[in-house]
């Protein structure tokens, strides 16, 4: 009996275990990488956000929109952990703490520590799955191709642009592997004891962040994305047509 109950034991810490690792399959920087990234700025007063590169003033105008919003939905999910992170997002090259590189046409989109270039042609979703790289320090997922998911669970950081979460009026574009990545990155950056906001259990973290009211509690004095200034060369023209095209050659989407 006594080995029996044993063997039971251990088989319910072998379920438990798997559980826990298929939990916990995100993929992430090295933490001397990690340290790099802007969620380090996390809670600084802002997170100052440099554009550079080349766009039309309507690219411009929709590329300041979509980083803000996306740095704000990883903020976010770092947010429920400790409200000591940041709301605020200023556009400025001085005092940096993340630098958006803008390409006109389609391309491969690609990022490293607090540094990103993304094409003008894609979706927002790139620009989520580009900062869980420059912003959260997080890793691609897939494995031959963006949605090829393979052993990994669905997450953005596999799927990218594209996938059944893409619409950004329905999803914030995170999974629960993202949003279990980005706080275990965050705990590496800011280990010890936080205070989490009384809001914090009624966030849906998967769900769309509204930009001008990016949690249910917001301190009156906190001001909205600032657009300070940038360095991009204005070119003439209108608005990037965005390529939802599934089948879009590019590797990081």
């Amino acid at each position: 009996m006594r080995c029996l109950s044993l063997l039971i034991f251990l088989g319910l810490f072998t379920i438990t275990s798997k559980t826990n690792a298929f939990d916990s399959r995100y993929k992430t920087f090295s933490e001397s990488s990690v340290k790099k990234c802007t969620l380090a700025q996390s809670k600084k007063p802002s997170v100052n956000i440099c554009i550079t590169g080349q766009a039309t003033p309507a690219d411009l105008t929709r590329a300041k929109q979509w980083a803000a919003r996306a740095s704000l939905t990883w903020l976010r999910a770092m947010k429920v952990l400790d409200k000591q992170v940041t709301r605020q997002i200023v556009f400025t090259c001085e005092d940096k703490h993340l630098t958006i590189n803008l390409k006109p046409g389609g391309g491969t989109s690609f990022a490293s520590p607090s540094v990103t270039t993304i094409y003008l042609t894609r979706p927002y979703g790139t620009w989520t799955h580009e900062l869980g790289h420059a912003l959260a320090g997080l890793s691609d997922t897939y494995q031959g191709g963006a949605g090829k998911c393979g052993s990994q669970p669905q997450s953005l950081m596999c799927w990218g642009a594209y996938g059944p979460r893409a619409n950004p009026e329905e999803w914030s574009t995170l999974w629960p592997d993202d949003i279990k990545g980005v706080q275990a990155n965050f705990k590496k950056v800011f280990p010890g004891n936080s205070e989490s906001p009384d809001w914090a259990s009624s966030v849906e973290l998967e769900k769309p962040l509204a930009l001008e009211e990016p949690w249910p509690s917001k301190n009156l004095n906190d001001p909205e994305p600032i657009l300070k200034d940038d360095r991009v060369v204005l070119m003439k023209g209108p608005a990037s047509e965005i390529d939802y095209d599934e089948d879009t050659e590019s590797i990081d989407l």
